[in-house]
């Protein structure tokens, strides 16, 4: 069976960067190295392997919805900045398959190639905005603390008590500080996540609210949502990535080594 890695650049490079931040004196190219250690290993496992980056902030309909999302983010440190221009080299140089588009961001990219893909595909990325694409084929290898979690349909389920589809109306309620999504305020995980397991999706709490038809047991949650179903829709398209980005179908052009010359 082919078996596609899908990479986050940026999310994998940073981490790199933070991890080595020390050793960096003694070695200038040690995150580059340890990484690209990393990339060699995958070509062992997986048949096809892309990398995807992301568009100008500025480009996408993220920012056209809601202009001060991720608006928190600061630059790239110019050491990191020299690391991502060296490993986009080295990355080439491999003949491995990488993408970026204006109007989009690495993981949009991601999900419209993993969901189209004939073979299991594997997402590599901390970003836990990914595990709304999970399903059968999709799986999802989360970077942890010096372990690597695999992450698949059941185990989000089991993990989160909600559907990976329904991962976006959670962070819609509950909001996201680290890419500024704003959510309801007063919202936080828990309750969040127990909406949307009695209420399945926000336009269904939302309808349920307007009819001031709440469980008795979600009653006390009404002075919060009230007035805000606004800016929970934002959140939620804020959060769901797009699946319909244009991407490359000639699966062989992400196949290792396809672009060498």
């Amino acid at each position: 069976m082919m078996k596609l890695m899908l990479v986050d650049g940026f999310n994998l490079l940073s981490r790199y960067y933070f991890a080595t931040e020390r050793r960096r004196a003694l070695d200038p190219d040690v995150t580059l190295k340890g990484l690209l250690r990393k990339v060699d290993g995958w070509t062992n496992d997986f048949t096809h392997i892309a990398f995807f980056w992301d568009g100008p902030r500025e480009t996408t309909h993220r920012y056209a919805l809601f202009p001060d999302y991720k608006a928190t983010r600061t630059g790239l440190p110019e050491p990191l900045f020299h690391d991502y221009v060296k490993l986009r080299a080295a990355l080439t140089e491999r003949g491995i398959f990488q993408s970026e588009l204006a109007g989009y961001e690495a993981d949009d990219l991601i999900g419209a190639v993993a969901t189209a893909f004939p073979g299991e595909s594997y997402m590599y990325s901390s970003d836990r905005d990914l595990h709304q694409l999970l399903s059968p084929n999709v799986f999802q290898i989360v970077p942890k603390k010096g372990e690597e979690i695999i992450m698949n349909r059941e185990v989000f389920v089991a993990t989160y008590g909600v559907r990976p589809e329904q991962f976006v109306d959670v962070k819609a309620l509950q909001g996201d500080a680290s890419d500024n999504i704003p959510g309801v305020r007063g919202i936080g995980p828990k309750t969040a996540t127990i909406l949307v397991q009695s209420y399945d999706t926000v336009e269904t709490l939302y309808d349920i609210v307007r009819q001031e038809a709440l469980q008795e047991a979600h009653q006390k949650f009404a002075k919060k949502l009230d007035g805000q179903e606004e800016v929970a829709l934002l959140s939620k398209r804020l959060s769901l990535i797009d699946i319909h980005a244009p991407i490359e179908t000639d699966w062989e052009a992400y196949r290792f080594g396809s672009h060498l010359f």
